[in-house]
């Protein structure tokens, strides 16, 4: 992710959210972009408050440029998600960092919002559970333990959710807990099919390695 640019290049802020309402993705990103290296004091309360927006774009778009500020803006993030009641909001919170932990995948997450992940896996909302099972998928080794555990929950959601995400990720103990389930004779019938998929899929990530 390249942030580096000379600030006598830099548009102005009013110039980067023309360019953030755009409707080419392309420019999008560029604002994306320049908000994180150029005005992440100034823009980000204005991306944070579009986080819970009614607009699904103006949301999508501000989850994907909080995604460039980096672990920064977790730990407040963080303590938006406890502080708020709004699903929408709470549930843009958690897409954000999916989108930080997929954009520096090898920077683990501090205690603190691994605690806030662990609260969402909690919630009977099917969206917040499954964003919250996504970060623990983009965290590779760091979420591996709680998806191991998930895959056994009675929630078959979660359990499902979880074995796909096993089987994405490129570690031996992914691929032992997937083998050692369908040994599991109480098993649910229904996670049999995503268990072998899992295990494919994981065999092709192994085959290009």
């Amino acid at each position: 992710m390249e942030l580096s640019k000379s600030k006598n290049n830099r548009k102005s802020l009013n110039e980067v959210f023309e360019d953030f309402t755009h409707p080419n993705p392309n420019i999008n990103e560029e604002a994306y972009l320049s908000m994180a290296r150029d005005w992440p004091e100034e823009s980000r309360p204005k991306l944070i408050k579009n986080l819970n927006d009614k607009d699904l774009v103006v949301r999508r778009k501000s989850v994907k440029a909080l995604g460039y500020f980096g672990h920064a803006i977790l730990l407040p993030l963080a303590s938006l998600f406890i502080e708020t009641k709004d699903r929408v909001l709470r549930t843009s919170c958690l897409k954000v960092f999916v989108k930080i932990a997929a954009n520096n995948s090898e920077q683990p997450f501090p205690e603190e919002v691994m605690r806030v992940v662990q609260l969402a896996i909690k919630e009977e909302n099917p969206e917040v559970i499954l964003t919250g099972i996504a970060i623990l998928r983009q965290l590779n080794n760091q979420g591996l333990p709680l998806l191991i555990k998930l895959s056994r929950d009675e929630n078959i959601l979660k359990a499902t959710a979880s074995i796909t995400a096993l089987g994405e990720i490129q570690d031996p103990l992914a691929e032992s807990c997937l083998r050692e389930l369908l040994e599991v004779n109480t098993l649910d019938k229904t996670l049999v099919g995503s268990i072998h998929d899992a295990l494919s899929a994981n065999s092709r990530i192994q085959s290009y390695k």
